[in-house]
C-alpha cells in the first residue's frame, strides 16, 4: 500500500477512536452541567475503553472505516447512524448486566448517541468541505456552469466534486424544466434556463461551459452553442454513445463540440445479437470497398464472426489501404483482395465463382451529382449496368442475400446519378422474384465525412480562408455519420426478406448555409467577417429539398424505430441487356444529361416504358 495513503488511513481511524471517547466524557459534562463527581469520573475511565471498542467494533461491521473521506454522501450517512445506533443499543446492555448505573444517568446514552453521530459526520465530511473551499478559490481550477439537470448532469457535479484532480469546479446548472429552476443538486443550484447562459456566465465568474444534453436534437445543441459563444466564455460537451455513458469517467468525456453534435441526430439502438447471428460463418463480399461506405462497411463486418470477406473494387490504391487497414486492425480476419471493375462481368463472375459468397453489399456507384450531369453514359454503366451485371453473377452464384445501398436522391430525381439509382433499385426489386436470393436495397441521405461530403469541402475552404460557397440559402439535407449508417445498413441486411427497400430514419433536415456558419464559428472565426459565405446557384440536377421516399409510395415503419420500409406498387423494371446498351447508346450521343436523356429514364422509372 502507498505510504502516504496508509498515513491517511491510520489517520483517519485514530481521529474516529478519539471522537468515540470525547463524545462519551462529552456526553457526561452536558448531561451533569460541568460538574462531574470524583467517584463518577472514576467510572468513566473505568468503562471509557469498553465505549471505544465496541463502537469500533460497530463501525467495522458497517465498513464505515472504509470509506475514503474524497467520496462521502447521504449513504456514508447512514452507515454511520446505524453503526452509533448498533453500538450504543450494545452499550447499554452491557452496562445493565456487568456494570451498575449507580453513577451513570440513563440519558447519558442519547446525548452521546447525538454527539458521538455528529462528531463522526463532521470527521467524515471535513476534508471534502476544505477541499470544496480550497477549489472555489484556486486559480488553476475551472469555474464551470453545466448545461442539464439530467440525471448525467447531476452525475457530472458528483464526480467533479469527489475528483479533486480533474481541475473543474461546478458552480451553477441551467435548465429548460421550470420545475428544476432554484432546486439543488448536489450542492449546486439551477439559476436559470439556457437563455440566461450569457448572464450567468458573466455574474458567476464562470471559466468554462459544459453542455450535458445527451438526448437533446441538433437544433438545440446549436441553440446552445450560440448561447455559449454570446458569453464568450468556452464551451465543451459531454459525448455520450447511444444516449449513455460507457466504462469512462464523465469528466473524461467531455470534449469539444464537432459538427456530428450540431447535426444531432438522435442516438440509435442496434440490435447486435440479430446482426452477429446474421453474419455467422458467411462469406461476405463488398463492393465498392474501397470507399467511404464500402470500407466502413469492411470494418463493421470484421468485427463479427465471419468465414470470410472479399473486399471488391477497381481502385488499386484505396485496395492497397484498406488491405494494410485491415490486416492491422484484425490480424485474425480471412479476407481476401478483389481487384475488378463490376462493368466488367467475366472478370467479377471470376471472383464470385472463386469465393462463393453468402451475402452481397452493392455499394459500388457513381454518387456525385454535377460530375454524372456531364457523364451520363459513366452514370448508366456504373449504376446501371454494373448493378444488373452483379446482381446477374450474385443470382447465378446462389448467393443468400443482396444488399445495395441506394441514395435518397433516388427520390423524384431530377439528376442522373439520382436517376440511374433509382433505376437500379428497380432492377434489384424486380430480381427478388427471380430466384432463390433475396434482393433488398437501403436509401439513405448524406454521410459526414464521406468523400466529397459538402463538410470536407467547407473545411478545406475554410483553412485557405474562404470563401465558403453554398449552392442557395434554402439548400437543406439529411445527415448521418458513416458508422451510423453503416450499422443500420447491416441492421436492415438481417431483417430483410426479399423486395424491401429500406430507409434509415434520417432525423432533421439541416440546411447547409446553417451548417456553413457552424464550421465556420466551430473554426473560431465570425461568418461574413473573417470567412465569407458566398451563394454561387443550384448545380445541374440539384434539388433544394431532398425526400426519402414519394407520396405515391407506402411507407410503414419497420421492426424498430431506426428502419422505414417503402413499398413501391409500380410495375417492376426489366433491364436486359439490349435496354441497357439503348441506354448507353443514347448516354455516348449526349455531351451532357440533357432533358430528354432523362426523360427517357424518368420514363422507364414511373411508367415501366422500355427504350425501344
Amino acid at each position: 500500500m502507498n505510504k502516504y495513503l496508509k498515513s491517511n488511513f491510520l489517520l483517519e481511524i485514530a481521529l474516529y477512536l478519539l471522537s468515540f471517547a470525547l463524545s462519551y466524557v462529552f456526553a457526561f459534562y452536558v448531561r451533569l452541567e460541568g460538574n462531574i463527581p470524583p467517584e463518577t469520573w472514576a467510572y468513566i475511565r473505568k468503562t471509557l475503553l469498553l465505549v471505544v471498542l465496541v463502537r469500533a467494533v460497530s463501525f467495522i461491521l458497517f465498513k464505515v472505516f472504509h470509506g475514503q473521506w474524497r467520496y462521502c454522501s447521504i449513504l456514508d450517512v447512514i452507515a454511520i447512524i446505524k453503526a452509533v445506533t448498533l453500538s450504543s443499543m450494545v452499550l447499554v446492555c452491557t452496562f445493565y448486566f456487568i456494570f451498575t448505573f449507580q453513577y451513570l444517568p440513563r440519558t447519558v446514552f442519547i446525548i452521546d448517541w447525538m454527539i458521538v453521530t455528529l462528531m463522526v459526520c463532521g470527521i467524515r465530511f471535513s476534508r471534502r468541505l476544505l477541499k470544496e473551499l480550497l477549489l472555489n478559490t484556486s486559480r488553476s481550477i475551472k469555474r464551470v456552469l453545466i448545461v442539464g439537470a439530467n440525471d448525467i448532469g447531476k452525475n457530472l457535479i458528483n464526480e467533479m466534486k469527489s475528483n479533486w484532480d480533474s481541475g473543474y469546479y461546478p458552480v451553477a446548472l441551467v435548465d429548460d424544466d421550470v420545475k428544476n429552476l432554484n432546486q439543488v443538486f448536489y450542492g449546486v443550484k439551477v439559476v436559470g434556463t439556457r437563455m440566461s447562459i450569457p448572464h450567468i456566465a458573466s455574474t458567476q465568474k464562470i471559466d468554462e461551459i459544459i453542455i450535458a444534453l445527451p438526448h437533446a436534437s441538433g437544433k438545440i445543441i446549436r441553440e446552445t452553442t450560440s448561447l455559449c459563444r454570446l458569453s464568450h466564455k468556452p464551451f465543451k460537451i459531454l459525448s455520450t454513445t447511444n444516449g449513455h455513458i460507457d466504462q469512462q469517467t464523465l469528466i473524461n468525456r467531455i470534449r469539444k463540440i464537432d459538427i456530428q453534435d450540431l447535426i444531432g441526430r438522435k442516438q440509435i439502438y442496434i440490435n447486435f445479437a440479430e446482426i452477429r447471428e446474421f453474419f455467422h460463418d458467411k462469406r461476405i463480399l463488398v463492393t465498392g470497398a474501397a470507399g467511404s461506405i464500402g470500407s466502413e462497411l469492411c470494418r463493421q463486418i470484421a468485427q463479427f464472426d465471419l468465414a470470410k470477406l472479399i473486399t471488391l473494387d477497381r481502385s488499386e490504391n484505396g485496395l492497397f489501404y484498406l488491405d494494410r487497414e485491415l490486416r492491422e486492425s484484425f490480424p485474425d480476419l480471412d479476407f481476401s483482395l478483389a481487384l475488378a471493375d463490376i462493368t466488367d462481368y467475366a472478370e467479377t463472375n471470376s471472383f464470385f465463382s472463386r469465393f462463393r459468397p453468402h451475402i452481397v453489399f452493392h455499394a459500388a456507384a457513381y454518387k456525385h451529382v454535377p460530375m454524372m450531369e456531364q457523364h451520363p453514359y459513366q452514370a448508366v454503366k456504373t449504376n446501371i449496368l454494373g448493378t444488373k451485371n452483379v446482381l446477374d453473377i450474385a443470382l447465378e452464384n446462389g448467393v443468400e442475400k443482396f444488399v445495395m445501398i441506394s441514395t435518397d436522391k433516388a427520390v423524384k430525381p431530377t439528376s442522373l446519378m439520382g436517376l440511374t439509382k433509382r433505376v437500379a433499385e428497380d432492377i434489384v426489386k424486380s430480381a427478388n422474384q427471380k430466384g432463390m436470393t433475396k434482393c433488398l436495397s437501403v436509401r439513405f441521405g448524406n454521410v459526414i465525412g464521406s468523400s466529397g461530403s459538402v463538410i470536407r469541402v467547407f473545411e478545406e475552404q475554410i483553412r485557405k480562408g474562404g470563401p465558403v460557397t453554398v449552392t442557395h440559402p434554402d439548400v437543406a439535407r439529411y445527415f448521418m455519420s458513416i458508422p451510423e449508417a453503416v450499422l443500420l445498413v447491416l441492421q436492415a441486411a438481417s431483417l430483410g426478406s426479399g423486395g424491401e427497400v429500406f430507409i434509415l430514419k434520417m432525423g432533421e433536415l439541416v440546411k447547409i448555409y446553417d451548417l456553413a456558419k457552424e464550421l465556420i464559428m466551430l473554426a473560431g472565426l465570425t461568418p461574413n467577417e473573417d470567412i465569407q459565405i458566398e451563394f454561387t446557384g443550384l448545380r445541374p440536377g440539384e434539388k433544394i429539398i431532398e425526400q426519402l421516399w414519394e407520396e405515391s409510395e407506402k411507407c410503414t415503419e419497420a421492426v424498430n424505430e431506426n428502419l422505414y420500409i417503402v413499398k413501391n406498387h409500380a410495375a417492376p423494371v426489366t433491364a436486359d441487356e439490349s435496354y441497357i446498351k439503348e441506354l448507353l447508346t443514347l448516354a455516348i450521343k449526349e455531351s451532357s444529361a440533357q432533358n430528354g436523356f432523362k426523360d427517357r429514364l424518368r420514363a422507364v422509372i414511373y411508367e415501366g416504358d422500355l427504350v425501344t
